[in-house]
């Protein structure tokens, strides 16, 4: 198989105020009644062309737990060696000065919340990037997700 595509549900890695929200129920419905319909678990499903970036795993902060499947990650590690490739993970990046210095320079955070086995594998791997896509958002969504471990 060349590439890996992890399949999804109706659920978002993405914490529900940054999942792009339908307009109307039509668009809750199935895309193969309209091709004009696209999914809305990814804030990507409005752009298909989003870049994907080659992200330096040092500056990509998990701040949640990730509950692991062994088999999943050793089968994309082996998958990885002989030169597939996967699907990117989605990263949020945030601009924002650090609440101990909130007058400060803005710092620039990226977070990858999902894509747990993409991500552990090419870390036991010792790859230096990860393909991502990279979403924009602001400190103030983020703060109330990442509530008093937030650092801005």
């Amino acid at each position: 198989m060349s590439t890996i595509a992890e399949t999804s549900t109706s659920t978002s890695c993405l914490p529900e105020q940054l999942q792009l929200q339908p307009e109307t129920t039509a668009t809750a419905t199935s895309t193969s009644s309209n091709p004009e319909v696209r999914p809305t678990s990814s804030i990507f499903a409005r752009n298909e062309e989003a870049p994907i970036h080659n992200v330096p795993m040092r500056v990509i902060r998990r701040p949640l737990p990730s509950e692991l499947d062994e088999g999943k990650v050793q089968t994309f590690m082996e998958e990885m060696k002989a030169g597939d490739t996967f699907t990117p993970i989605e990263i949020i990046k945030v601009k924002s000065p650090l609440k101990i210095n909130p007058t400060g320079p803005a710092e620039t955070f990226y977070f990858a919340m999902g894509g747990c086995h993409r991500y552990e594998a090419t870390k036991r791997l010792g790859l230096e990037t990860i393909r991502a896509k990279i979403i924009e958002v602001p400190a103030k969504q983020m703060r109330v997700y990442l509530g008093a471990g937030s650092p801005f």
